[in-house]
């Protein structure tokens, strides 16, 4: 814990206190709030830090500063020091589970727990929870500073805490030197996402003004320079407020050399100091801006000082202010100053620095955990030029790095280990593993940090390293090095298949090869190549790895693989063996719960949910889905693993008809790109069926940049290539539509495959829904004819004999839509009414009402068309699905029939022939006296077009013709033009009084 004691001016900054202060109330009354201090070395950002840590009113504060050791600095270093401060001023977690997690950073709080696969969200987990709790009552202050030196992990750990710190009283400051930040600098990029953020905001500070360096100058001198005096002051200083107290430490501040440049400046005060005096500083300072007193006086007895000299130097420096005394060690004044001290030490004497601080590191510190050790050791062994000893600290570092999750600290290690290797000639003996085990650890390290591409080059590289160049012959001798072949094999494809790349199968394909059937490796090999097969839609193959991998399994006592399998295995069952695949996907489910493997446990939950979706048992999905999000929070994964729930439940609710809710859990999920594309799709969905084409617009625009489709699964886009179909088909771009459609039908699934159970309800009903509508406009028979011999093969794989009623339900809808039959087309109609009647599934209900109506009329029997558009315009209305209340009033317009929001009038006559055709007696068997689609619509118009002509002739603009019929005015434009083009006419008027003379008007 840095102690902060204020300098003891402050000026120049009060309209900046005053911010930070709002925003401190704003933080205790309505949640969190961050503010992120900018501004270049010197201005004054601790300064003003330090005030505000002097008068905020939230009860409890912690601050952590980042290191400045390079590429492998020590993970999470400032929360790993407000953490220890929080729990030394407040106490542990009550949790025993996020004990176990933080000790991953604090290991006096106990055993940390090994390096799991989620070891990583638990931790944040852990942390959030633990800051959250220890916010109430009175609210909690955090300060982060020197964000420019942190690590990737903290970086990751800061955004985390950001983004989900809600309702509770935190106030978080980050404060970031801007002038380190070089082009390549990460912040770069990060800072702007971070603004973003609705509860953060940036807070610059640049240099003071001419009048406050005369004040500041006043208040350090204890009188008032004079005018002249206060000008040159601010001109040399340039209104930095650590420059100013630097040319003030002088003598003459106004008549003094110029200094050559700030380091020089700095020096001023430290030039003055006794030689040994300065000597330890040089110590000091190559440690970075801080040091532990345990570690400097460790090294200050290798460099031959006595604690007596060491401490009358500490005292000199203090005194001077170019040091100050914290809980456990000392801090330079100012970043800049400890810098300035390095840099001014000749290059023998840093190499002689850095190699005195290793010596020290490796006999041992105490009370220096051995993390911090190990990444020290590595850090100051590589700048003395010791490389054996860089190397084996870098291997332990690394090791350290992996149990606290510190995921691309990790790999930085593991790469430093790999740079020297070369140049250590007994590398191996030193590591204790061959080069190759370094390469494959790197590969993990590489997927697991999110560079699947270095993941690739890794585990090519160790296959290189052993010599291998092809595959190896079933049956054939096992080579040697089969062990590290195989999981060279498994890393390489596991990074492969996350790329979207070919050659998994084939690396999995050949580990298998070369390891004994009974090797432990073989069952999570067999695993991963289950479910790769399962991805790319090899169902067969798939069923038969996983087979194989369950025996494996639990002959190796591989619990974690087995559990797996049995997931894979139950979410891969055959339509006809539902119940025995949910019955295995319960049982993997189970295991894992047992085993402790918590990712694997939420995948069989999410997989469940998915299988209960897919046989239309709604609420035993909602119970699952309900059940994952309880175990997310139970296991502390809650903001991390709970997105497939959240939308899960979403779907469930917009099923309904209950969009708000919907709405609601969608604004839940914010966690990978995938999901939130996911959820960009069920917004589109919903703007869809509200009829708000500019919301159908802005989704698909936002999935687009979540996903772009020349990088993902063409099965992610599927939902957005049918609501375009559909939208035209809407709107009467009938061509446009049939080439959506048949595109659509090349992509034909496995219809025996229960993965293909979405793509059918996402892609076939709609092609059906285009066929209706294209029945019923004239011309487009022959195109409606293709669309419905496209379904009509598709489904002859459909497999007729399954009870599943979700497959049940799907066939009899399409049947009802692209059959030929009247008569038939209406049985299958109202057999898909009764599967889905009192099931709380309103936009499934609807969309089949609504070919159930047009089944009847085609069958003549109009009553019973009626009574399904009534209910039809009953959900709309219940549920504000504008949609449904355009296609009902629609097929109410073109038939004819009374509207079913009001009883008929007594005598009331059906609308004139030449606009509602589908009055006239239907087409299927006994259904005589039937005129043709053009000849009850005169001049060869259109259906639309009559419906258009007859607003016409009624004096209605384009615009209120759209809102009539339920078209844009740009349509509506369209067709006037082409009707007047077939009656012959040159204006709207004249079109008026040809519509009456048709008896349109």
């Amino acid at each position: 814990m840095q102690s902060h004691d204020p300098a003891p001016v402050f000026v120049g900054r009060e309209h900046q206190l005053a911010r930070l202060s709002e925003d401190g109330r704003r933080a205790g009354a309505d949640g969190t709030r961050a503010v992120l201090v900018c501004g270049d070395a010197g201005v004054g950002k601790t300064r003003l830090i330090d005030e505000y840590l002097a008068r905020a009113a939230m009860a409890r504060a912690a601050v952590g500063g980042c290191l400045e050791l390079g590429a492998e600095g020590v993970p999470f270093a400032p929360f790993t020091t407000l953490l220890r401060h929080l729990v030394r001023e407040e106490g542990a977690p009550p949790s025993a589970a996020h004990r176990r997690e933080l000790a991953r950073l604090l290991p006096e709080l106990g055993r940390a727990p090994g390096g799991a696969d989620d070891g990583r969200a638990r931790l944040f987990e852990s942390v959030l929870t633990f800051l959250e709790e220890r916010a109430r009552p009175g609210g909690l202050l955090v300060v982060v500073e020197d964000l420019q030196w942190a690590d990737a992990s903290t970086r990751d750990l800061l955004v985390f805490l950001l983004r989900n710190l809600g309702a509770v009283p935190v106030h978080l400051l980050v404060s970031v030197r801007t002038d380190d930040l070089h082009r390549t600098h990460p912040l770069r990029r990060l800072l702007p996402e971070l603004e973003r953020l609705p509860r953060v905001r940036r807070l610059d500070l640049g240099p003071l003004d001419r009048d406050a360096v005369a004040a500041q100058a006043s208040a350090l001198r204890g009188e008032a320079l004079a005018p002249a005096a206060v000008d040159l002051l601010f001109e040399r200083s340039g209104g930095n407020p650590l420059f100013v107290e630097s040319f003030l430490a002088g003598r003459d501040p106004a008549g003094g050399p110029i200094p050559d440049g700030p380091r020089d400046l700095l020096l001023g005060t430290v030039e003055r100091l006794p030689d040994t005096t300065r000597r330890v500083l040089g110590l000091a300072a190559t440690a970075g801006d801080r040091v532990d007193h345990a570690l400097l006086a460790a090294v200050a007895l290798r460099a031959g000082y006595t604690e007596d000299q060491l401490d009358t130097a500490l005292r000199h420096a203090a005194d001077a202010q170019v040091l100050r005394a914290t809980a456990d060690g000392y801090v330079f004044r100012h970043a800049l100053l400890a810098e300035a001290v390095h840099a001014d030490l000749l290059p023998g004497e840093r190499v002689r620095a850095h190699k005195r601080y290793a010596e020290a590191l490796e006999r041992g510190i105490p009370g220096m955990h051995a993390a911090d050790t190990a990444i020290q050791l590595a850090h100051h062994a590589q700048a003395a030029h010791d490389q054996p000893l860089a190397l084996a600290a870098a291997w332990r570092a690394a090791h350290h790095a992996s149990c606290a999750a510190a995921h691309p600290e990790h790999l930085a290690l593991l790469e430093r280990v790999l740079e020297l290797w070369d140049l250590v000639p007994d590398a191996a003996a030193r590591v204790g593993e061959p080069r190759g085990e370094v390469l494959r650890r790197a590969s993990v390290a590489s997927l697991v940090a999110g560079s699947p591409r270095r993941a690739v080059d890794y585990a090519t590289g160790g296959l290189r390293e052993l010599g291998v160049t092809g595959y190896h012959p079933p049956g054939g001798p096992p080579p040697g090095n089969a062990e590290l072949i195989a999981g060279l094999r498994h890393a390489r494809a596991h990074a492969l298949k996350e790329m979207g790349r070919d050659g998994a199968l084939e690396d999995l394909a050949d580990a298998l090869v070369v390891l004994p059937h009974d090797h432990p490796l073989a069952a999570a090999v067999g695993s991963t190549l289950a479910a790769t097969l399962m991805m790319r839609n090899h169902y067969a193959q798939a069923r038969r790895s996983a087979l194989r991998g369950l025996e494996q399994a639990r002959a190796a006592g591989d619990r974690h693989s087995e559990a797996d399998l049995l997931i894979t295995l139950g979410t891969l069952a055959s339509t006809e063996e539902h119940e025995a695949g949910l019955r295995m996907l319960a049982g993997g489910i189970s295991l894992a719960r047992e085993s402790g493997f918590a990712l694997v446990e939420l995948r069989g939950l999410n997989n469940l949910g998915g299988a209960f979706q897919r046989l239309g048992r709604g609420e035993e999905q909602g119970r699952i889905v309900e059940e994952g999000l309880r175990r997310c929070a139970e296991l502390g994964l809650a903001r991390t693993q709970s997105d497939p729930f959240h939308l899960g439940i979403a779907v469930r609710r917009a099923y309904q008809g209950r969009f708000a809710e919907a709405e609601e859990r969608l604004a839940l999920i914010t966690g990978g790109s995938v999901f939130v594309a996911r959820a960009r799709t069920l917004r589109m969905n919903l703007a869809y069926h509200r009829w708000d084409l500019d919301g159908v617009r802005e989704a698909m625009d936002d999935f687009r940049g979540l996903l772009p489709e020349h990088s993902s699964s063409p099965s992610e886009y599927l939902p957005l290539h049918f609501t375009d179909t559909q939208v035209a088909a809407e709107e009467g771009r009938f061509g446009e539509a049939f080439d959506l459609a048949a595109a659509q039908l090349g992509r034909r699934p496995d219809l025996r495959n229960p993965f293909s159970d979405e793509l059918y309800v996402l892609g076939l009903s709609p092609v059906g829904d285009v066929v209706e509508l294209m029945r019923e406009e004239p011309g487009r028979e022959e195109e409606a004819r293709i669309l419905s011999a496209g379904l009509r093969e598709v489904f002859d794989g459909f497999p007729h004999g399954t009870r599943h009623p979700g497959h049940l339900l799907l066939r009899h809808q399409v049947m009802a839509q692209i059959g030929e039959d009247a008569g038939e087309a209406l049985a299958e109609a109202e057999a898909a009414v009764a599967l889905v009647r009192d099931r709380g599934d309103v936009l499934t209900e609807g969309r089949i009402r609504l070919s159930a109506a047009r089944a009847a009329l085609r069958a003549d029997d109009r009553e019973r068309a009626v009574d399904h558009l009534a209910v039809v315009r009953r959900l709309a209305r219940r549920h504000g699905i504008t949609l449904f209340d355009r296609q009902a009033e629609r097929l109410r317009r073109l038939h004819g029939l009374p509207d079913p929001g009001r009883p008929a009038a007594v005598g009331a006559v059906p609308a004139p022939a030449a606009i509602t055709d589908g009055a006239l007696p239907g087409r299927g068997p006994g259904a005589g006296g039937s005129r043709s689609r053009e000849d009850a619509r005169p001049a060869g118009l259109t259906r639309r077009e009559a419906e258009v002509l007859a607003e016409v002739a009624r004096g209605s603009t384009n615009r209120e013709i759209g809102e009539v019929l339920f078209i844009s005015a740009k349509t509506v434009s369209v067709h006037v033009t082409n009707l007047m083009a077939k009656l012959g006419v040159s204006n709207r008027n004249a079109a008026a009084v040809r519509a009456r003379e048709l008896g349109l008007g």
